[in-house]
This record gives structure tokens, C-alpha cells and sequence, in this order.
């Protein structure tokens, strides 16, 4: 049965010092939030698709056996700090729910310890969650840095370990650079893969929201995925399908997500799609008609996103989670990316007993 404890005390709100703290687990008070989550986000560090509210309700509604557990702390009008969490009724357990994403964090407002120890200590006061586990942390996150602080935390136990190690390019100030910087082989491979347009057999190119259609961008993934992919596919589900369906078209609008492709004639031929973060960009995911692949459409499309993030500035390209092999032919930087375990003890266990 889906413990009532959190609605119920939705409305008591805890306070420590100025700060104020308050659980939501109803999706359509977390939708009322939007101009607060996107102001936040505007100021915070987090990847702008991942630690969007639309990927944050996108993945709670396709999980509806999951109980949304979304923590707020507010020092005055403006929200500081966003805990984006689901809850496990069953087992107690809060994570993040996001679904295909990279990396998680909490979102914080500038530089702000005390509201996000906060926000965590109280998350985890409530009777309902007894335990978190907080997944796909990259080394700067909040989440990481406020680890450090629970050492001096009574009533919660907490331990955190590597999982994996993510690449990235740290981008040089041109292309050329960048490929001087790479092996003989791996650059001959990469002028002949984009050679293919100069003869005019294929056109690369980013795709705009003002001309080409948001709602067509899911639907040509979908395909283009499929078509590669098959029965490998994890988005051959229905409910994989709307998930990207609701979220891809938001996040292209709103230039969160930036979409490579390449057209064969008139028709997509393989695409990519790449999400935005303060520094950079991160690969997300792609696909290509099958009947593409002599002209090497991965490679392709990976060297345009390095060349168009050059030339708007930009400071690393991130190929995002997975070790593989070719990833690490493109890539000359690498960071571990952690999980972070915190439960309560049972001092604090006998304490909430007490108060309720």
C-alpha cells in the first residue's frame, strides 16, 4: 500500500534557521513549480535537459508505480534548492527516477552548503524514506560535494563508491588542433567520413526549431533508432516511446537539446542528439537507416558536434555513460562518476518514532 505520511505532512513544513523545507509527491504541484524549477535551473551548473522538470515528470509518469518525492528548501521567495527524487513505497528506498539520462544532481542556486545538507537531512527524516541512493553523481555535483559534510552528521550512516568512468574531449580553441592531437589513422578516418558531403552525396547539418518541426524530432529518433538498433532497442517499448515522445519536442524547442543530422535527398538519414550543459555539450543518443552505414554515419556525425561545439565556444564534449572502445579514440579527458548511499540510523529511526 503507498504510504500516506508524506501528503499528509506535505503542508508542515520544517524550518531550520531562515530555511524552509517541504516534500511534494503530487505531480501536479510539482507542475505548478515550472517558473521556480526553470529560474533555478537557469542559475544553476546542472545539465539543462537532465535536470529539467519535463525530464523529471516525463520519467515520473512512466513509472507510475513509483512515488514522486520531489524535497524544496526556500530561504525567502525564490526556491534554493531542488531535490529531485521518486520513492519505492515498498521498500523505502528514494533515487532519482530519471529515466536514459547521464548524470543526476540536486539543483542549488550559487554556492549554497547548508540548503542542500538540509534539504537531505530532511528528505531522509521522513518516516516514509529510509534510505537513499543516489546514482550517476559526477565528481562536481552537489550531491558529492555535501557528502563531505555528513561525516559530522548524527543519526545517518552514508558511504559512496565509483561505478563508472565517463569520457569527454576538452575542446582546443579549433578543429584543426583538435585532430592534429589525435593519431595519424584516426584522422584520415574522420576527413574521409566527412568528405562525403564535399561530393555531394549527403548534407550535414543542425536542425532548428524554427524549421523543422519539435514533434517530428521524437518520431525520427524513434525510427532512425529502431532501424539500427531492432530488437536490441530499448526504445522499441511503448512506454520508452512516449516517454521521448512528451520530452524530446519540449527540450528541442526550448534549445536544451541540439540536433545533428544528416540527409540523404530529402530524408533524415541518421541523426544524433546532443544535450546542453554550462560547458558543453553531452551525447545522448542516435541512429541511422541501416542502408547509411558505408558512409560511417557515427563518426560523421560525432565530428560535426565537435566542430559546431568549437564554434560556438564551448569547453568539453562529453560522450556520457558507456566505456566503450571508440569513445576513448575520440576522447582525451575521463572522471569517475559515483554513487552516494545515506541512510538513517537507528538513533534516528527511535527518534521519528517518538515523533509521530
Amino acid at each position: 500500500m503507498m504510504p500516506n505520511t508524506i501528503a499528509a505532512k506535505q503542508s508542515a513544513c520544517r524550518f531550520a534557521g531562515a530555511v524552509k523545507y517541504e516534500i511534494y509527491s503530487d505531480l501536479r504541484r510539482i507542475s505548478e513549480l515550472s517558473s521556480h524549477w526553470n529560474s533555478l535551473l537557469a542559475a544553476s551548473h546542472y545539465n539543462k535537459a537532465f535536470g529539467s522538470i519535463e525530464w523529471y515528470l516525463a520519467s515520473c509518469r512512466t513509472q507510475s508505480s513509483m512515488l514522486p518525492y520531489l524535497g524544496v528548501a526556500m530561504s525567502g521567495p525564490e526556491i534554493d534548492c531542488i531535490l529531485p527524487l521518486a520513492l519505492n513505497p515498498d521498500t523505502g528506498m528514494a533515487f532519482f527516477p530519471h529515466l536514459e539520462n547521464d548524470y543526476n544532481d540536486m539543483l542549488v542556486r550559487g554556492d549554497n552548503p547548508d540548503a542542500v545538507l538540509g534539504l537531505l537531512k530532511h528528505a531522509l527524516s521522513e518516516p516514509a524514506c529510509r534510505q537513499m541512493k543516489l546514482s550517476k553523481l559526477r565528481p562536481d555535483s552537489n550531491c558529492v560535494r555535501a557528502a563531505v559534510f555528513l561525516n559530522n552528521s548524527p543519526g545517518i550512516k552514508h558511504y559512496s563508491r565509483e561505478t563508472k568512468t565517463y569520457h569527454y574531449i576538452e575542446l582546443p580553441s579549433s578543429f584543426d588542433d583538435y585532430l592534429a592531437s589525435r593519431g595519424k589513422l584516426f584522422r584520415r578516418n574522420v576527413r574521409r567520413a566527412l568528405r562525403v558531403e564535399n561530393k555531394g552525396e549527403l548534407v550535414i547539418q543542425e536542425l532548428y526549431p524554427q524549421n523543422f518541426n519539435p514533434l517530428e524530432v521524437a518520431e525520427v529518433f524513434i525510427q532512425l533508432i529502431l532501424d539500427r538498433q531492432n530488437e536490441k532497442c530499448a526504445f522499441r517499448h511503448v512506454h520508452a516511446q512516449s516517454f521521448v515522445r512528451e520530452l524530446l519536442p519540449v527540450l528541442f524547442r526550448n534549445r536544451s537539446m541540439r540536433v545533428f543530422a544528416i540527409f540523404e535527398k530529402e530524408q533524415i538519414a541518421a541523426i544524433d542528439l546532443y544535450l546542453v550543459t554550462t560547458r558543453g555539450l553531452v551525447a545522448w543518443n542516435g541512429g541511422f537507416l541501416a542502408k547509411t552505414e558505408r558512409f560511417s554515419p557515427g563518426t560523421t556525425l560525432i565530428a560535426f558536434a565537435v566542430k559546431q561545439a568549437i564554434s560556438m565556444g564551448l569547453q568539453e564534449l562529453d560522450l556520457g555513460e558507456g566505456d566503450e572502445a571508440y569513445k576513448r579514440k575520440w576522447t582525451n579527458r575521463s572522471y569517475p562518476v559515483q554513487e552516494l548511499t545515506l541512510a538513517r540510523t537507528v538513533l534516528q529511526e527511535h527518534s521519528n518514532e517518538h515523533q509521530d
